[in-house]
């Protein structure tokens, strides 16, 4: 009776199973997870496990969470992408997504990045009668230090949110429930064979 239970519950298992782990996950994007990018981003991709439906879109944000124009967004069977309009300004972007997978259930997710793009080196050049003068030089520097400690916290604070995201939830869940279920079997099973004896 015991091995009808465990070969119940294991059947249970794997078709539960089979299907929460059907789900189509974000499987990989360009600009990466906490990425910090460096280069002029013109265009944003996001890859997922299996084929997504037409509904299936995404936004970004800055942070103080004012959306960011895209264009030509366009699905490509488990991609999706779009080209940025403007050129983005130095600071930490958030890409919100929402798809549809090609088994019906919808996702959602979020994926934090940052520019920094390199100071333009044009520093204007000084007649050879002037001195330099060494009070902008300090202000300059300061100004320059000011300015990598800003972009500094804000990777620091993009890479903390890429760790906060919960990856494993999206399998748990499901996943307790199928245990339930087979639990709860079980457990009808033994008490209908109980009575029966």
């Amino acid at each position: 009776m015991l091995n009808k239970i465990a070969l119940l519950s294991s059947l249970l298992f794997f078709i539960f199973g089979a299907n929460v782990f059907a789900h189509s996950h974000l499987e990989d994007s360009s600009p990466k997870n906490g990425e910090i990018v460096t280069e002029s981003l013109k265009a944003i991709t996001l890859t997922f496990e299996t084929a997504i439906e037409p509904t299936s879109s995404f936004t970004l944000n800055d942070k103080k969470n004012n959306s960011i124009p895209l264009s030509e967004v366009s699905i490509s069977g488990n991609q999706l992408i779009a080209n940025v309009e403007d050129n983005l300004t130095n600071g930490a972007y958030t890409i919100n997504w929402k798809i549809i997978g090609e088994d019906g259930h919808p996702l959602e997710g979020e994926i934090p990045f940052t520019i920094q793009l390199p100071e333009s080196a044009g520093v204007p050049e000084q007649s050879e009668t002037e001195p330099p003068s060494a009070e902008v030089t300090t202000a300059e520097t300061t100004s320059a230090a000011d300015t990598e400690t800003v972009m500094k916290d804000q990777a620091t604070e993009v890479k903390e949110a890429a760790l906060d995201e919960p990856k494993v939830m999206n399998y748990l869940l499901p996943a307790l429930i199928g245990l339930i279920i087979v639990l709860g079997f079980g457990s009808y099973w033994l008490i209908f064979r109980r009575k029966q004896v």
